[in-house]
């Protein structure tokens, strides 16, 4: 009963699978999309079933055997049955192997080698105290015979290298030993091979026999090929030379020595260790060689279009090292710098450059020991053109001491000299400064550090043979924030002309030490208003030649800032000079304008002097045009023009 309704149930699902038209398309849903060629097409004697995969829509893969077709893009080269029995013919070429069944294919294509089908030694075996070489050849599929080298994978092997040794180039050497020897040929499963008994007479047994080989030289780095030399040591001690050619050579690390199979070494240049080894005569000889990171290439970076506000400062100079590994560094020290005319400039060791003014061609040079002691070096000539020196006629030291009181420690004023012609260049990098007072302030390194002590300080700044001096109190105050100024200073130390308003700044200091700005609080009075007048702190000048003495007066307390103006501060000048352009693959046109202190705007573009930081990275035009010679890289690129300096960076 039970079988019986199993089989009206499966009888309903039939009737209804056929009913509704479903079988169509279950097969549809899953076809052969892409046949695959499961083995490799390896040329050979033999023959090769070819199998298929094929690669449902579904990504089922499944094995192919009935409904295949397949070809041969090149019968002669090989043929294939309509079963997949696959035969190479023997001759060379490119063939492709395609299997279709309906609308699904695969190929796979193969490049066939005329392969070895018989091997033969034809040099016979005979002892003989110099090396010499056998020779093999070979019979191909194609029909052509020739001698049989490393390119055909032939093997040489030796049964008994203690008799004689065979190497990779076929070349037998005989130990001087009795006994039985076979060379054997091998090329795949091919072989052929020669045998030889060497007996030697009593006599000649007496001689002294091998104990070892090496190599003559002791190995050091050097730029040109080395020629090593062979030799075989005997019992007695004697050396033998054999040829080089006999033996089997070789370099662990071919990046930083490489050996011809003549024993020629040849070194890279790069830094690192390599084992030197050669193989002869069953023997085996190593040298580990080390190279060393050495100077190969320096080349100075500035590029150094003389101007004049190089004149009488120290200007760093550097180098791009190139060594034998490849790194390369920017270095200044280390190196060895040297200027052709001291008259013209001179040089630190660490590459500080400062140039005199006087006319002339300068050649700097720097230099480095590179391999085996032989001198790397660059150089770059300088043209100083004949020019009017500009000469220092004031200092001028902008901000008041205000650090003393704030207990910041260090006092970093920006100070200005003014030139007889007019010029203004910021010189807070180039000046020296000298304490006073060591007592409430210390000098180290050319930096002001003030002392917890109270008392007077007072400083001196000097530049090029002239001078300027500040005071100030370092006094200690009650330290109560009882809202009562103590003291009343200008942030202002000296002021230079200037043909726009200029404002001053009235501090007032409170117990506790802290500053307040009180410029609106206290009074102004300029001695001379026909030099300059002063309201609410703005102070204006009047284009006049003179002296005036400014005064703050306020809270019970009074300050002062004496102003000249001299004739050199009337002469038009530039105020500032701006790059205008970026710093970008190709070409990069920039421009350069300046303002001058009568309010000229003008293009100066082919006017100022352009230099580059890195000329290894960027070089720049005397238009301005830069260009990147390796790619991007960090340079800055400056303009100079009439005492003022612009720069753009890429960094």
């Amino acid at each position: 009963m039970m079988k019986k309704s199993l089989c009206c149930l499966l009888l309903l699902v039939l009737t209804l699978f056929f009913s509704f038209g479903l079988s169509p398309d279950l097969a549809r849903a899953d076809s052969l999309l892409v046949l695959q060629i499961n083995e490799e097409l390896t040329p050979g004697q033999g023959e090769i079933r070819l199998t298929v995969t094929g690669i449902m829509e579904s990504g089922i893969k499944q094995q192919i055997k009935t409904g295949l077709v397949w070809k041969s893009s090149a019968p002669s080269i090989a043929t294939v049955s309509s079963n997949g029995e696959l035969r190479f013919t023997g001759k060379g070429g490119s063939v492709t192997i395609t299997v279709q069944k309906g609308s699904a294919s695969g190929s796979k294509t193969v490049f066939v080698k005329p392969w070895v089908r018989k091997v033969e030694i034809e040099t016979d075996l005979v002892y003989s105290p110099n090396p010499y070489r056998l020779l093999a050849k070979g019979k191909f599929s194609d029909g052509t015979e020739r001698y049989l080298g490393p390119e055909d994978d032939i093997i040489w092997t030796s049964t008994n290298p203690w008799v004689a040794w065979v190497n990779s180039q076929g070349v037998v050497t005989f130990t001087g030993e009795e006994g039985r020897v076979t060379i054997r040929a091998i090329v795949g499963d091919l072989e052929d091979n020669v045998s030889e008994k060497v007996d030697l007479d009593s006599k000649e047994q007496k001689k002294a026999k091998r104990k070892g080989i090496k190599i003559k030289e002791d190995i050091v780095y050097s730029s040109e090929p080395q020629q090593l030399t062979l030799v075989v040591v005997m019992t007695d001690d004697s050396e033998e030379t054999i040829p080089n050619d006999a033996a089997d050579w070789s370099s662990s690390n071919p990046e930083v020595a490489t050996i011809s199979k003549s024993g020629e070494l040849t070194f890279t240049g790069k830094a690192g260790f390599t084992t030197i080894a050669v193989s002869y005569g069953g023997y085996k000889y190593e040298k580990l060689v080390t190279v060393n990171k050495f100077l190969t290439k320096l080349a100075i970076n500035q590029s150094l279009q003389y101007t004049p506000l190089w004149a009488d400062i120290y200007i760093p100079l550097s180098a791009t090292a190139t060594y034998n590994d490849g790194t390369k560094i920017i270095r200044s020290s280390g190196l060895n710098w040297s200027v052709s005319d001291e008259g013209l400039a001179t040089i630190t060791e660490d590459g500080q450059l400062k140039l005199t003014g006087k006319a002339g061609t300068l050649t700097i040079t720097v230099s480095g020991e590179g391999s085996e002691g032989t001198t790397v070096e660059d150089s770059l000539t300088v043209e100083i053109p004949a020019h009017e020196k500009p000469i220092p006629k004031k200092l001028f030291i902008h901000q008041n001491p205000v650090n003393f009181y704030s207990g910041d420690g260090i006092y970093h004023p920006t100070v200005t000299c003014i030139y007889h012609n007019g010029e203004r260049r910021d010189v807070t990098e180039h000046v020296t400064w000298t304490s006073l007072t060591p007592e409430t302030a210390a000098v180290f390194q050319n930096k002001v550090y003030l002392a917890a002590n109270p008392g007077n300080v007072e400083l001196v700044a000097g530049f090029q043979g002239i001078s300027a001096k500040i005071s100030g109190s370092s006094r200690i105050l009650p330290g109560v924030n009882d809202g009562r100024i103590y003291s009343l200073l200008l942030k202002e130390h000296q002021l230079p002309f200037s043909f726009s308003p200029v404002q001053l700044t009235a501090l007032g200091v409170r117990g506790d030490g802290s500053l307040q700005n009180v410029t609106s609080q206290v009074n102004w009075h300029s001695s001379q208003p026909g030099v300059a007048t002063v309201k609410n702190g703005r102070l204006t000048f009047t284009g006049r030649i003179g002296k005036t003495l400014v005064t703050a007066q306020g809270f019970g307390l009074r300050t002062f800032l004496e102003v000249e103006v001299s004739p050199e501060d009337l002469l038009p000048r530039v105020v500032e000079l701006k790059i205008e352009g970026n710093l970008e693959q190709g070409a990069n046109p920039l421009k350069a304008v300046a303002q001058f202190s009568n309010g000229l705007i003008k293009d100066v573009t082919k006017e100022v002097v352009w230099n580059t930081s890195n000329k290894n990275v960027a070089v720049v035009s005397k238009d301005g045009v830069v260009m990147f010679v390796n790619g991007f890289g960090p340079v800055t690129i400056s303009a100079s023009y009439g005492g003022n300096e612009a720069q753009i960076s890429k960094k």
